[in-house]
Formats: structure tokens, sequence, C-alpha cells
């Protein structure tokens, strides 16, 4: 009988070595800040916010609302230049969030960070006169987008390829681990899209595999105000832009 308690306890003890390891590494397991990245293109500036980081402007024409756009994990703030170059070519503006810990920001990558850095950029560009603003969040921005709209309440929110909660992400890949407990940046975005009464448009593709569009669903349906759901036949994590995503995003901003 010794033996069996000796294997339980070596069992135990790697858990807990793993869990330990997990939770002191975990959010080198969400951010994976690019080590560069590219100079603004033609028609953007780099404007500092009043907490120090760096998002990229382009105005407007006339009256047409201004695009904020929030990347990925693994993105940086010149990551969705398909999407600015087309916002732009139609006369809407864009702002590209930057986040701390990612190239062009000092700073280290924490959900306190990131949604303070866009509450801040968020402000400056209304300070710059900006009245019609939509929020357009990718992937892990689709997160920081949601908490930030149950700030600001932007005119729209559009959020492509996200998830209810990092929670419930982290359960996908380790369910063996107290994640909800362990986290240390939650991104509870169900809690925050409970506070909004937005106009919301989610996209995700059938062929995600990153956040599968369950996730995105999950999501969705907590939503009690304004929506819409389009669902991309082929579309994977990366490319909905271009398999109707433009398309969807483009008839919205028309209506505003």
């Amino acid at each position: 009988m010794i033996w069996i308690y000796r294997t339980l306890l070596a069992g135990l003890a790697i858990y807990l070595a793993f869990a330990a390891a997990v939770f002191f590494a975990q959010r080198k397991m969400i951010y994976f800040p690019p080590d560069t990245y590219a100079p603004p293109p033609a028609g953007f500036v780099e404007v500092q916010a009043a907490d120090g980081t760096m998002g990229w402007h382009a105005p407007a024409q006339d009256t047409r609302p201004t695009v904020m756009v929030f990347h990925g994990n693994a993105s940086a703030i010149d990551s969705n230049m398909h999407i600015f170059n087309d916002l732009m070519s139609a006369g809407y503006g864009v702002w590209s969030v930057g986040y701390p810990g990612y190239p062009g920001n000092a700073g280290t990558p924490t959900q306190s960070n990131l949604t303070g850095a866009a509450q801040s950029q968020y402000d400056t560009l209304r300070e710059m006169g900006v009245e019609k603003i939509v929020f357009y969040g990718t992937s892990l921005g689709s997160a920081v987008a949601t908490q930030l709209a149950a700030e600001k309440s932007p005119d729209l929110l559009i959020l492509d390829a996200p998830f209810n909660n990092m929670a419930d992400m982290t359960r996908m890949h380790m369910r063996w681990l107290p994640t909800r407990i362990m986290l240390k940046d939650k991104w509870y975005s169900d809690r925050a899209i409970a506070e909004l009464n937005v106009p919301l448009i989610w996209l995700h593709g059938t062929e995600d595999q990153v956040i599968p569009a369950a996730q995105g669903q999950k999501l969705f349906d907590g939503y009690n105000g304004p929506k819409s759901a389009h669902i991309l036949q082929g579309a994977h994590h990366s490319n909905t832009w271009f398999l109707g995503g433009r398309d969807i995003t483009f008839s919205a901003l028309s209506s505003l």
C-alpha cells in the first residue's frame, strides 16, 4: 500500500508543480507581442495619449465615423493594414489602438494596462473633436473593445472572432486546472457586454480553430441589446474581413 501513497503523492507533486508553472507564466501564454512593427504608413500620424501610450490616427473625411481597431494578442499596431486601407479609401477615420508592452509602446501587457491604454486613447480621440466612434475588436482585441464599450458607449461595436471570457478559453486546453481561480487576467467579456446597450455586430468564421465560433455564440446569446450575427462560411481566424466582414462592416458604417 505504501507504493500507492507514494505514487499518489508523486502525481500530486507533479500536478502542483505544473499548475504553479502555468500560474507564473500565464501572461506569457496570453500575450505574444511581435518583435518589430512597421512605421505608420502615409495618411497616419502617431498620437500620444495622456497616459503616454501611442496610437495611430488617420482622420475621417467630413463627418464620417472613425473606427478604433483593437488588434489581437499576437499582432501589433500595424497588423490590420488591409482593414485600415479599405476604411481610409472609403473616407472613414481610423485609430489603431496601441497596447502597453507591444511594439511602439513601453510597459507590460496586462488586462488593466490594455484597458487603461484604450480608455486614454479613446479620450484623446474625443478631445480631437471626433464625434462618431466605432469599435472594431479582433480576437483578444474583442475583449479590450468590449471592456471599453462598457465604459464609453461607442456608436457601434463590431466583434470579430470574440470569446466569452478567458476562463472559458483556457478550459478548452487545460480542463484539469482550476483556471477560473488561477487567472490574473480574466477578460470577462460576458459580464462587460451585459452592461451595454449599443448596436452589436458579431463576425466569426466557421473554420476558426483558434477561437471556435461556439465561444462567440455564447457571448452573442448573452447580449440583450440590438445585435446581428454573421457566421462566415469558410473563414478562419484571421480572414473574416475578406470573406464577408468588409461588406458587413461597410453596410453598418453607412447607416451611422
